[in-house]
């Protein structure tokens, strides 16, 4: 069985994750962040009945969450990010299995509300294999 894997490294200010395949979606995350706080967070979606995504603020202080487990059906998915930033510049680095999305920060990023959104990124979701 692989799992999948998100590593947000950067949020300035607030990071949505959903998850949606047809006729429905599934928020995986939703970190809060800014004050040029580190940022340090791992989920592993896995399969298994959902389970709701986490939620992490990091405003006023670092984020350091350890791996956190968001369970969703067996199938197909796609994973969508959404960067809103409250004011001032903006950066969001994340990636999926290794594979890399982000803004930097620049004269370019500011601004407030949304301000970016990453790349429909597919994955999959495996059936769990029994135990031997």
């Amino acid at each position: 069985m692989v799992n999948n894997t998100i590593n947000v490294s950067r949020c300035d200010n607030e990071l949505i994750l959903i998850a949606y395949q047809w006729g429905q979606s599934f928020q995986i995350g939703r970190i809060l962040s800014g004050n040029n706080n580190a940022v340090d967070v791992t989920i592993e979606i896995q399969a298994g009945e959902y389970t709701a995504g986490i939620f992490a603020n990091g405003v006023n202080n670092p984020i350091s969450t350890g791996t956190n487990y968001v369970n969703l059906q067996p199938g197909e998915y796609t994973l969508v990010a959404v960067g809103i930033d409250w004011g001032g510049p903006a950066q969001f680095d994340l990636t999926l299995n290794g594979n890399g999305e982000g803004m930097s920060y620049g004269p370019e990023s500011e601004g407030d509300g949304v301000v970016w959104n990453s790349e429909p990124i597919k994955f999959s979701v495996e059936e769990k294999q029994p135990q031997s």
